[in-house]
């Protein structure tokens, strides 16, 4: 097997891989940093050109994303949003789009999921290179009545959003990743790329087949030995998100503090070390990630008897807890 690879558009080395049609194709490899974080993308390509394009336009699109739901660039419609609490500010229809789908889930979700988390997140110190810091109590109770998605106004008429208090903050950290790879697989397959995998900081993506007979080989980190995976399986066409407490966090005065908070208490969620789960879109995967690590695997069997995801999780003791069909149907080794 050939590779060609390129980082931040430098091109390595060619080579070819078989292809179930008798012909070959190409495995392009393209990291860039965007979203706060590493994205990679692997395409199989019928040309070297074609490939190396695919990916710089899937990247392109990662990027504009990013400069317009990200809340820590100062230009981007959701920085827009949070600077005018109280007025309409008029937005894309693709940012309307998605914050209608995050209020649905906020609505579906009862509260666990909230894109008004901003003030909280802004306290904790997650944003940009922010030290993290255990905020003062008062303080942060203070701002919980800040934290609701029901005080999002949506006027459709003229796609206007309005962030009914002043006070208000949007964070779209729960939902934008996944909806930013949905976009990329999208141009990709736009250019003809029918196999392919876009791995975003563990939230993934995968298109296809690696190789003829072979499926996307997929690793779960354990979410305590870093340099080990808790799990393997396999993929196609469909999509996985991982929410850990192990990526962003701060040990203050013994105990361990992390980026994924709960809207109503606004402190860190401390039922799970990690979540995973599988869907059909990498949005999905993101929200339901997000969402169950704060549900916790007890509440989520009483809500959904009846799994309406896949989901393996980690909780807070290390125990894992999972659904049998993961075994089933997506050959799940277990390596702990």
């Amino acid at each position: 097997m050939k590779r060609l690879a390129f980082l931040f558009w430098i091109f390595l080395a060619p080579a070819f891989v078989a292809s179930a049609g008798g012909g070959n194709l190409f495995e392009i490899t393209a990291t860039k940093f965007l979203l706060g974080t590493q994205v990679d993308i692997i395409a199989m390509a019928p040309q070297v050109a074609r490939g190396k394009q695919a990916c710089y336009l899937a990247f392109k699109e990662i990027e504009r994303i990013e400069q317009r739901f990200s809340s820590h660039l100062p230009n981007s419609e959701i920085s827009s949003i949070n600077q005018s609490p109280g007025k309409p500010v008029k937005v894309s229809y693709e940012t309307f789009a998605l914050l209608l789908r995050a209020k649905k889930y906020s609505q579906n979700f009862n509260g666990d999921f909230d894109v008004s988390i901003g003030p909280l997140t802004r306290l904790w110190g997650f944003n940009d290179d922010q030290k993290i810091t255990l905020p003062d109590s008062s303080r942060l109770a203070a701002l919980l009545q800040f934290v609701d998605y029901q005080k999002i106004l949506l006027n459709a008429r003229d796609t206007t959003v309005t962030l009914a208090r002043r006070g208000m903050r949007l964070d779209l950290g729960g939902i934008a990743k996944g909806y930013a790879i949905d976009r990329a697989a999208k141009i990709l397959r736009e250019q003809e790329i029918e196999n392919f995998l876009i791995n975003a900081g563990g939230d993934i993506y995968a298109a296809g087949v690696k190789a003829p007979g072979r499926k996307w080989a997929i690793g779960i980190k354990h979410p305590r030995r870093l340099e080990a995976l808790i799990a393997r399986f396999e993929l196609q066409d469909y999509a996985v998100a991982t929410s850990g407490d192990y990526e962003r966090f701060a040990i203050i005065n013994g105990k361990r503090y992390h980026h994924i908070l709960n809207p109503k208490t606004g402190y860190p969620a401390k039922l799970n070390q990690s979540v995973t789960v599988l869907a059909p879109t990498a949005e999905e995967a993101d929200v339901w990630a997000t969402y169950l690590f704060i549900l916790g695997y007890s509440r989520y069997k009483q809500k959904f008897p009846h799994s309406p995801v896949e989901a393996l999780f980690v909780d807070a003791a290390g125990k894992l807890h999972y659904d049998t069909s993961l075994v089933q149907h997506y050959a799940f080794e277990f390596l702990q």
